[in-house]
């Protein structure tokens, strides 16, 4: 009984299988363009703020490395960087990366063409706003971490968004969106737009492939994951089909009185990040991502400039330094203690986020994806549809609790004295009650040196 207190001392159970689904925000959608950049545009940005002279391939060269300025795959820029970097990108050092990046993606109105939410039309660029990712710049919905929703106060558990009390004074662009239907139209649906050929890149095809966005589905208070999601390519009639299945997972108080160690994860008031205001263990990951660029190459990547004024953005010469650790990314150290599987290689990565575990509070989605033509009008109008929607009518939540507390335990104890040995509670009082009479009475006993009798002589 002890070994299995000690060893597992938390367990999860189901709570409830029909979970209302008003009783969650509607998951957060990432729209992400396959195409970041439109030429023209850049070509005039850096005419403007260079004084310099040079030929169109070399921008195109920038502009190459740019696109593929995303995590995992920093190592991609190396072909253009190493084509550059001695000559041309060194007269781009004055080019704010960040401002650029802003000024030559596509627009919210060049990227959609029409959006419906749980049957009604919207202005697409009422429910999208700008987001971040390691991704780069894109369009968000729903999501707490986005541009429009930064100065809104950041919830950390279900309970906590649930029972908050709208008023006169409420700002409604910070109230996240429900759903309470489940099934096909009932959620998201967003119809796409094609990016203009005329801005492409010259090697557009080579890059990025055929015109097309990256659809990724997350939690609300979580920044989408980047190199993650589905691919929507820009042709008339494709429809993607993407149905959730939510999980939710809280933890008892009983929990938080256990050392980190042995619940494996944190409360929200336990960790704080400068990423978000909301822990969670993807937002943790990417802060350790971005401290390790910033001890290795002095900066940090153009989509986090909001972090800390005093770290400076990468310029176009230190695309090079982000290129050549991008293999360090990809995986960092495992917990000291945990080294059954790794190579010794593997235990000494540079990159150490053992710190960032799981949130004791957390949602998951189960995604089913589905590709399909469409014959409706608006989607043989459209380039490339998506459908996001919920599978069932009721979320799937847990719990998860302390396996015993010491009543628990003792309890049990006392249960197994009883099994063997005829223990019970009237059996505890009992040698209570015989233990302090023995020692009352021996106490009170007369001792044999005060009644010895002294003989006469």
């Amino acid at each position: 009984m002890w070994l299995k207190f000690n060893s597992s001392p938390t367990v999860t159970a189901v709570k409830d299988t029909h979970l209302a689904l008003y009783s969650l925000p509607f998951p957060a959608v990432n729209v992400c363009p396959m195409d970041k950049i439109k030429r023209l545009v850049a070509h005039k940005y850096v005419a403007d703020r260079i004084n310099v002279s040079y030929q169109e391939s070399e921008l195109d060269n920038f502009l190459n490395a740019l696109t593929l300025f995303q995590h995992p795959l920093y190592s991609r820029m190396l072909h253009y960087i190493n084509n550059g970097i001695g000559g041309f990108f060194s007269k781009l050092t004055t080019i704010n990366i960040t401002d650029f990046m802003l000024q030559v993606m596509p627009t919210c109105n060049e990227v959609f063409n029409a959006c419906f939410w749980i049957g009604h039309s919207y202005n697409c660029c009422d429910l999208f706003s700008l987001q971040r990712s390691e991704e780069g710049f894109c369009y968000s919905f729903n999501s707490l971490t986005s541009v429009k929703k930064s100065a809104c106060p950041m919830f950390s558990t279900l309970e906590t968004e649930t029972d908050t009390a709208y008023t006169n004074s409420t700002n409604w662009e910070c109230v996240l969106r429900r759903n309470t239907a489940a099934g096909s139209t009932s959620g998201l649906q967003i119809f796409f737009k094609q990016f203009a050929k005329s801005e492409r890149l010259i090697n557009a095809s080579i890059i990025t492939g055929q015109p097309a966005v990256r659809v990724q589905v997350f939690y609300v208070n979580e920044y989408p994951e980047s190199g993650m999601g589905s691919i929507v390519t820009a042709k008339k009639g494709t429809k993607l089909s993407i149905m959730v299945k939510p999980f939710v997972t809280i933890s008892t108080d009983r929990i938080k009185h256990l050392p980190v160690v042995e619940r494996f994860c944190y409360f929200p008031d336990e960790q704080h990040l400068s990423v978000s205001r909301s822990y969670t263990q993807k937002s943790c990951l990417i802060e350790c991502r971005l401290n390790y660029l910033h001890r290795k190459c002095d900066c940090r990547p153009y989509y986090f400039n909001m972090l800390d004024n005093r770290i400076p953005i990468c310029n176009s010469t230190q695309l090079l330094c982000i290129a050549q650790h991008n293999s360090e990314l990809r995986f960092y150290s495992p917990p000291i203690g945990n080294i059954r599987g790794f190579l010794l290689t593997e235990m000494k990565s540079p990159l150490n986020c053992s710190q960032c575990l799981p949130t004791c509070h957390e949602s998951v989605f189960d995604l089913d994806v589905d590709y399909s033509l469409d014959s409706l009008p608006l989607t043989r109008n459209s380039y490339g549809s998506v459908d996001i929607f919920y599978r069932n009518e009721g979320a799937v939540k847990y719990e998860r609790d302390v396996t015993f507390g010491w009543i628990d335990l003792l309890v049990s104890f006392g249960g197994i004295a009883g099994l063997f040995l005829g223990f019970s509670l009237l059996t505890i009082i009992e040698f209570v009650y015989w233990g302090i009479k023995f020692l009352i009475y021996q106490y009170n006993k007369p001792s044999s040196s005060t009644n010895k009798i002294t003989p006469k002589y």
